[in-house]
């Protein structure tokens, strides 16, 4: 085999070795930890609260399945007040590690009969 044929050959294979050496194996998620809410109190609004839309509520459930790091979306200050109590009274069945959650909160109005 001539010598530069022999060179290409091995630029070649090198360059197949370096592009197979840079993909990686796609690393595994754990499984998703399945939540089970098993006390809640009521959400309470205060009668003067004016708000409309939905607000996001992102927290963490403690291994003991209490809720902790409550953070609310931008909301007037009375929904996010009653929101934050509202998740704080969550208490879940315990989880084999803290674990993030999130609740939507939609404020539907309707009048009867429509």
């Amino acid at each position: 085999m001539p010598s530069a044929l022999r060179s290409r050959s091995l630029t070649v294979l090198l360059a197949a070795l370096t592009i197979t050496a840079c993909q990686t194996t796609p690393s595994l998620q754990p499984p998703a930890v399945s939540l089970r809410l098993i006390e809640s109190q009521p959400l309470v609004l205060p009668d003067a609260c004016q708000a409309t839309g939905s607000v996001i509520v992102d927290f963490t459930v403690r291994r003991d399945g209490a809720t902790d790091n409550i953070r609310s979306a931008a909301a007037p200050q009375c929904v996010q007040q009653a929101l934050m109590a509202w998740v704080s009274s969550f208490r879940y069945a315990p989880v084999t590690a803290d674990t993030p959650a999130s609740v939507e909160w939609l404020l539907v109005e309707a009048r009867k009969g429509s």
